[in-house]
C-alpha cells in the first residue's frame, strides 16, 4: 500500500473527527513515513509497520466509531416467487450442462484411479501369468516394478483429484442452494 493510499483510507475514515483532530493525527502520519523514506525504507514497508489504516482509524475513534458498511434493505436477498420461478428455471437448464460435465469430470477421475490401482498391481498380474504360463521373465518383473512407481504417483495425482471433484461438486451444490434461497442465504 503507498502513502497516499493509506492517508485516504484514514482521511475518509477519520470523519467523525473535529477537523483539528483529523489533521493532527494525520499529520503525525505522514511524517512517519517522511521520516521511514528519510531513512531508505519504501512506502510499502512503512504501511506494512504502521499496520492496518482501518483498524488505526478504529483506534482513533474510539467510541466515536461507527461502522461504514451500507444497510441492506431486509427484502433485498429474498427473492419473489416470480424470481423463485426464473431462477428455478435457470438452474434447471445450467444443471442441463453442468452436470454431464461434472459426471465427465468424475468419470476421467475415476478412471485415473482405476490406472493407478492396476499399476500398483502389476507384479501380482506378472505373478498369476507365471503361475499360470509356468514361464518368467525378467523384463516383465521389472516392468511391473517400473509400474508401481507410476501407480504410486498416479496416486497421489488421484487423491488430488478427487478432492478437487468433491470441493467442485459441493461449490456447486452450495451456489444452487443459495441462489434458489436468496443471496443472504450462508
Amino acid at each position: 500500500m503507498t502513502k497516499k493510499q493509506f492517508i485516504s483510507i484514514l482521511e475518509s475514515r477519520l470523519a467523525a473527527l473535529p477537523p483539528h483532530e483529523r489533521r493532527e493525527f494525520i499529520e503525525d502520519v505522514v511524517s512517519h513515513f517522511d521520516i521511514g523514506m528519510q531513512n531508505g525504507r519504501s512506502e510499502q514497508e512503512i504501511a506494512r509497520e504502521l499496520g492496518d489504516p482501518f483498524e488505526m482509524a478504529k483506534e482513533a475513534l474510539g467510541d466515536r466509531y461507527v461502522d461504514m458498511e451500507i444497510p441492506v434493505p431486509a427484502s433485498a436477498g429474498k427473492p419473489s416467487s416470480f424470481g423463485k420461478i426464473a431462477m428455478g428455471t435457470g438452474l434447471f437448464f445450467c444443471a442441463m450442462v453442468m452436470i454431464p460435465f461434472l459426471a465427465a469430470l468424475w468419470s476421467g477421475g475415476v478412471a485415473i484411479a482405476a490406472g493407478s490401482l492396476a499399476t500398483l498391481l502389476s507384479p501380482v498380474l506378472v505373478l498369476l501369468d507365471y503361475m499360470v504360463n509356468g514361464t518368467f521373465y525378467p523384463a516383465k518383473l521389472f516392468l511391473s516394478v517400473s509400474f508401481v512407481g507410476i501407480g504410486i504417483l498416479l496416486g497421489y495425482l488421484t487423491r488430488s483429484i478427487i478432492s478437487g471433484l468433491l470441493s467442485i461438486t459441493l461449490g456447486y451444490s452450495r451456489w444452487n442452494t443459495r441462489m434458489m434461497k436468496g443471496r443472504d442465504a450462508k
